[in-house]
C-alpha cells in the first residue's frame, strides 16, 4: 500500500504539476506568453469537442448501437478511427490557428508553447484529475472491507489497492512522452510554414499515428509494465532526437538569460 501511494503521488506531480512548471519555465525562459499556451490547451478541447460531435452525428446516423461499438473488434476499428481523426483534427486545429490568428506564432518558441499547451491539458484533463479524484477516494476508504459500503464498490476498491507501483509509474513516463511527442508533432506543423511544404502536416499526422496506435496495441496486449517503461522511453528518445534533427533545440533565450550565459 506504501508503495503504491508513493507511485501514484509521483504521477499525480507528473500529470498536473509537471505540465504547469513547464509552462511557468518556458514563459519565464523562452518569454513564451501564457495566451500561446492556452491556445494549445483551447486546440486541444476543440478537437475533442469536435472529435465527439463526429462520433455522436456516426452513431446517429448509423444507428449503430454505441454499446455494441465498444465490444469485440468494432471497438479496436472504433479506437482506430479515433485516433486518425484526432490526430488530424489536432493537425488541422494548430495548422490553421498558426496561419489564421493575428499573433506571430509561426516560429521555433511559439511552436513550443502550442505543443505544451496542447499535451499538458490533455495529461491534466485525461489522467491526472481522474487519477486524482480515485486516489482521493481510495484514501477515503484505506480499509474497504470496514467501510460498510455497498459490496460491489468494496470489490471495487480492493482491487485498486492491489494495483502494481509500475502501473501509475509506466502511467508517468508514458504521459512525459506523450507530452514530448505533442511538441515534436507541432514543430512538424511548423516546418510546413518555415520550408513552404504541407507534406509535413502528414509527418505529424503520421507521427501521432503511429505512437498513439502503437501505445493503444501494446495495451490491448498486456505486456509486462518493465516493457511498457522500456517502449515509453525509447519512444521519447525517438523524439527527441527528431527534434534535434530540426534544429528544435536552437531556441532563443530571453535577454537576462543571455547576457548571463555570456
Amino acid at each position: 500500500m506504501i508503495y503504491l501511494t508513493i507511485a501514484i503521488i509521483i504521477s499525480l506531480l507528473v500529470t498536473l504539476v509537471l505540465p504547469i512548471a513547464a509552462g511557468i519555465w518556458v514563459n519565464k525562459h523562452l518569454n513564451i506568453s501564457w495566451r500561446v499556451i492556452t491556445l494549445g490547451a483551447l486546440g486541444y478541447l476543440i478537437s475533442q469537442v469536435l472529435l465527439t460531435f463526429l462520433y455522436s452525428g456516426y452513431t446517429s446516423l448509423t444507428g449503430v448501437d454505441p454499446q455494441a461499438l465498444a465490444e469485440g473488434a468494432a471497438f479496436t476499428l472504433q479506437v482506430i478511427v479515433s485516433i486518425l481523426i484526432a490526430a488530424l483534427l489536432g493537425v488541422i486545429l494548430r495548422w490553421a490557428g498558426m496561419r489564421f490568428i493575428k499573433m506571430p506564432l509561426v516560429n521555433l518558441e511559439a511552436a513550443y508553447g502550442i505543443g505544451l499547451g496542447y499535451g499538458g491539458i490533455e495529461s491534466i484533463l485525461q489522467v491526472g484529475f481522474p487519477l486524482l479524484m480515485t486516489f482521493l477516494t481510495m484514501l477515503q476508504h484505506t480499509n474497504p472491507q470496514a467501510s460498510g459500503l455497498d459490496p460491489l464498490v468494496v470489490d471495487q476498491l480492493e482491487t485498486l489497492w492491489q494495483v502494481s507501483p509500475w502501473v501509475p509509474i509506466a502511467g508517468s513516463l508514458e504521459r512525459i512522452a506523450a507530452l514530448v511527442m505533442h511538441i515534436t508533432v507541432t514543430i512538424l506543423i511548423l516546418q510546413a510554414f518555415t520550408r513552404k511544404n504541407p507534406l509535413w502536416l502528414g509527418a505529424a499526422v503520421g507521427l501521432e499515428v503511429l505512437i498513439i496506435g502503437l501505445i493503444f496495441r501494446l495495451a490491448e496486449l498486456g505486456i509486462p509494465y518493465g516493457w511498457v517503461v522500456m517502449i515509453a522511453a525509447v519512444l521519447m528518445a525517438g523524439n527527441l532526437y527528431l527534434l534535434y534533427r530540426l534544429k528544435a533545440f536552437k531556441v532563443t533565450l530571453n535577454k537576462a538569460e543571455s547576457e548571463k550565459s555570456n
